[in-house]
C-alpha cells in the first residue's frame, strides 16, 4: 500500500465518520408538547406581574374578565385555561437585559465613550 492508498484511506474513514457523527438539532420550546398545550390552554392572554392580561386591552380579575383600554362592544375573549392558571410562571414573557436590547450603534457609541473617558494617570515614584 502506498502513499495514495493510505491518504485514500485516511480521507474515506474521514469523511463516513463525519457522515454518522451528524447530531439531532435541538428541540424549541415551540415543538414541546407539553409547552404547546400550555400556550393552547392560555387563549391569548400572558402573565404579567402578577396579573393576566389580554393584548387585547382585557385584565383577569377574581376570575372575572374585565375591560382595560379595549373599545367598547367587543365581545370579551375566553379566560385562560385551567392548565395555563394553574402555571403562570411559564407564561411571563423573557425580557433582555439592557446590554442584550442595545443596538449597534448603541454599542459603538458606548465604546467610543469608554475609549475616549480620559483614565487617571498612573501613581509611580516614591515621596520622598
Amino acid at each position: 500500500m502506498g502513499k495514495t492508498g493510505g491518504f485514500l484511506l485516511i480521507v474515506a474513514s474521514i469523511a463516513l465518520g463525519g457522515i454518522a457523527l451528524r447530531a439531532e438539532p435541538p428541540v424549541k420550546a415551540e415543538r414541546d408538547p407539553a409547552r404547546a398545550r400550555l400556550i393552547e390552554s392560555a387563549n391569548g392572554w400572558v402573565y404579567v406581574n402578577g396579573q393576566w392580561v389580554n393584548p387585547d386591552g382585557y385584565k383577569l380579575v377574581n376570575n372575572k374578565v374585565l375591560r382595560t383600554t379595549a373599545r367598547a362592544g367587543k365581545t370579551f375573549p375566553r379566560p385562560p385555561g385551567k392548565l395555563a392558571l394553574d402555571n403562570p410562571t411559564k407564561l411571563t414573557p423573557r425580557t433582555k437585559s439592557a446590554v442584550e436590547a442595545q443596538t449597534p450603534a448603541e454599542k459603538a457609541a458606548e465604546a467610543r465613550r469608554k475609549n475616549l473617558t480620559p483614565t487617571a494617570a498612573p501613581q509611580t515614584g516614591t515621596h520622598l
